[in-house]
């Protein structure tokens, strides 16, 4: 016998019900704060923001699609905020500067919005147990290494631009959770990445002298 369907809501709730997807959103991005993904629930959510678990599926037809589109949205914002690792942002600086613009970006920003960060920890770590997770991650790490690579073209050896991309975004997310949060964690993070323009800096020509060897 099959199973019984889910009754559809024969009218739009009032009141308190009456939210958005974007405050379900909300909701779960402080769940994942005090806890991962595991506190993702739809009656403590709804608990959360005081209304019944008819207001969720007014939104959503499970946990599952709530969780697929809160990634979705994720990742979004991710692609969106990747236009500020575009080169040319300003015409007056050199590829050397517009690294080091960018360098400044990826380093203090993720120091600044740990908040940000510790939700895409989050989801990293969900991640390494939810296929469309994994996919979601994949894709955004692929464009920001594709963009950093943009960057550092200019500057390094050819054929090496994405494998020294590859490194930087690496770079980039262990010292950030490495050390924010630790005694003196914020100058390491500066020190990292004024040691890694140097190395950038020293990369075309130490590869250009070691070829006349």
């Amino acid at each position: 016998m099959p199973a019984p369907s889910k009754p559809k809501p024969r009218g739009r709730p009032t009141g308190r019900a009456v939210l958005s997807q974007q405050d379900w959103f909300i909701a779960a991005t402080e769940a994942i704060l005090e806890g991962g993904f595991d506190q993702l629930r739809v009656l403590p959510l709804a608990r959360r923001l005081k209304v019944t678990r008819g207001s969720f599926y007014w939104h959503f037809d499970d946990l599952g699609s709530f969780i697929q589109l809160f990634l979705d949205q994720w990742q979004a914002l991710r692609m969106q905020g990747l236009r500020y690792w575009q080169p040319g942002q300003n015409p007056d600086l050199g590829p050397e500067q517009e690294v080091d613009r960018v360098l400044k970006l990826m380093f203090e920003g993720p120091a600044v919005e740990f908040k940000r960060m510790k939700v895409e920890f989050a989801i990293r770590d969900y991640a390494q147990r939810a296929p469309y997770a994994r996919e979601v991650v994949a894709r955004v790490d692929a464009a920001r290494v594709e963009q950093t690579a943009q960057l550092l073209e200019p500057l390094v050896a050819p054929g090496t631009a994405r494998a020294m991309a590859l490194i930087q975004y690496s770079t980039v997310l262990g010292s950030v959770l490495l050390f924010r949060g630790q005694l003196g964690g914020e100058q390491s993070l500066t020190t990292i990445r004024t040691h890694w323009q140097y190395l950038l800096n020293g990369s075309k020509a130490g590869t250009s002298s070691a070829d006349t060897v």
